[in-house]
Parts: C-alpha cells; structure tokens; sequence
C-alpha cells in the first residue's frame, strides 16, 4: 500500500484495511507525514490479530534534510530513522530508503516556508546538492546496527547507482523505488537494475490526477513526452480502457498487473477500502496480460512523468519548472 498523500485522518484507516485485505508491504516514509498514524494502525492490526508483525514489510525513507551534509554532520541518518522509529513505534523497520539523492542543509523546512513553490520550484531559501555516497555510509551503519534489516534507495539514476556500487560493492541497495507506469516506463533503468539485482518498486503506478504544471497527461504528438496515444490520463486512456475491456478487468488493475508482470513491486495508493481491495485482485494469479496487451501498452511510454526532482536534468519533464520555463 503507497501512503503519499494520504492524509493523517484518513491514514489508520485505509492501513486497516489494506491488512484485512491480504496486503504484506506499507510504503511510508518521514516526508509524508503520517508514519505516527500508520504505526498505531499497525498495532492496532497485530493486537486485533488481523495481522502477524514479521508478516507485513514496513517501508520509510529518510529525506533530504537527514543527509550527511558534511562531515560535522555524520548523525543526521541516524537521528532521522530514530524519529521514524518512535513514530511507527516499532524497534526497526523491514527496508529503510534514502528518499533522494539529493541533500538540503536545514532540517527545518517549515521555518523557512516549506519545500517547493507552487509551480515546483525549490525553495530558494534553501542550500541543496546531489548527496548520497556519505549518506549511504550511514545507512549501511544503521542497517548493521539492526535498525533496519534492508536499506534501498528512491529516484536514483542508472549513473547514480552506477556510482553507488563503485563505492560500496559489498553494501549494494536492495531496492530502487521509482515512478513506473506505461507512460514511463523506463526500459534502461529497470534493465540496469534487473542486471545487478536490485529490486524495482513502482511508485504512482495509475499516474496521478495533478502536477505541479497542471498536466496530467501527456500530449498527443510525436515531440519529447508526447504519444500518440496520449491525451487523457491513464486511468482514462483509450488504450488501457481497451485492454481492461478484453479481461473484464478495471483501468487501475490494467496499470497494476502491467507493473506485476515487469517484476516489479507495484505500490498503488488509496484510501477507499473497496478500492483498496480492487487494487490487490490486480496481482491474482488466475489472470495475465498477454503479448498484445502488453504491445499496446508499450506504444504509450513517451518519457511523461508526474513526479520532480530538484534541479534542471533529475528530472526533466513537461511538469518540472525548469523545462516549462524553456519549451
């Protein structure tokens, strides 16, 4: 179960229900604000006896203000998995992430008016940088001292885990987590990943209603993140609406069992416990996309992605500031 975005009233709830429904893994993280709320809903699960705790894969992920910043600063890692921890109540987690590879200096976002302007852009208060050898050092210390059984990483590059391996070839990430769906399907990056054994978490798997830009859908065209076969988002597309037709199937478990049969791990997001549960039929073994649907859901993959990173190059797309700002 995908927890961005789910709001801290509506958190508990949803968590429940995704555990009565047969769901094993909750994605959090300290960014989304709601890990206090996921915690008791998970206790409340263990102790109602709906769950056993070594059934379900907790996920958090350490966010930009907890990087190492410089060397004075080695105990940010650490103090961000502690405050994770006292907030799901749990002593460790099943798979600690670093959330991006990028580092800001302050840890107080808030004070200084938050994170992103409207359109996306970085604060400009804010002193940032791509960061993650020193704060993966860090991680691996914290895995060693059981505070987490597995450490994996979110949004990086193929260079980025290129560079990542160079320097810790006995300390690999388990885990890239990344905006996967058939708009982006990222054939090069799932390919690196496959090849060095490293598992592929699919986040915003059904793509999204909103963006910073506004665009929820890419283009119909030929040009850079344009298809075709675009002009409507995914749960809307003709394409997938098709092949949900041909299996009696809905749009979100087309999106789903697409993401199930690459090999990832599909996290999709809600609130709604009928939803919820719809969302898991997805991955029942008695059906499958076969090589049709699978090609007709190639032709949408044109580079369009929802989520931003934090600088001109990670990542450019329609949505980003950076790429609206020069056509």
């Amino acid at each position: 179960l995908g927890l961005w975005k789910s709001n801290k009233d509506e958190t508990a709830a949803a968590v429940r229900a995704a555990l009565s429904s047969g769901y094993k893994l909750l994605d959090g993280a300290a960014a989304y604000n709601n890990e206090a709320e996921v915690g008791e809903a998970l206790a409340a699960a263990v102790r109602d006896e709906i769950v056993r705790r070594e059934d379900i894969i907790v996920v958090s992920k350490l966010f930009n203000t907890h990087h190492v910043w410089d060397e004075t600063q080695t105990h940010r890692p650490k103090e961000g998995l502690e405050k994770t921890l006292r907030e799901l109540g749990l002593p460790s987690v099943d798979l600690y992430l670093m959330h991006w590879p990028w580092a800001v200096k302050q840890t107080d976002l808030a004070a200084l008016g938050g994170l992103r302007g409207p359109d996306g852009t970085p604060n400009p208060k804010l002193e940032l940088r791509i960061e993650f050898l020193s704060t993966w050092r860090e991680m691996v210390a914290l895995r060693r001292a059981g505070l987490c059984t597995h450490i994996g990483v979110c949004n990086f590059t193929v260079e980025q885990l290129q560079q990542l391996l160079e320097a810790f070839p006995d300390d690999p990430p388990a885990v890239n987590q990344c905006e996967l769906h058939p708009y982006l399907a990222q054939p090069e990056l799932t390919a690196f990943c496959l090849s060095n054994g490293i598992k592929m978490m699919a986040y915003s798997p059904l793509g999204s209603a909103d963006s910073y830009s506004g665009a929820s859908f890419p283009a119909e065209g030929t040009g850079p993140f344009q298809t075709p076969k675009g002009g409507a988002p995914l749960l809307q597309n003709e394409v997938v609406a098709q092949v949900a037709a041909r299996h009696g199937a809905t749009p979100a478990q087309v999106l789903i069992r697409w993401g199930v049969q690459a090999g990832f791990c599909v996290l999709p997001k809600s609130v709604r416990p009928e939803r919820i549960e719809a969302n898991l039929a997805a991955a029942d073994p008695g059906w499958a996309l076969d090589d049709a649907d699978v090609a007709d859901l190639a032709q949408l993959d044109c580079g369009f992605r929802y989520g931003i990173g934090y600088a001109k190059g990670h990542y450019d797309c329609p949505n980003s500031p950076w790429t609206r700002s020069t056509g």
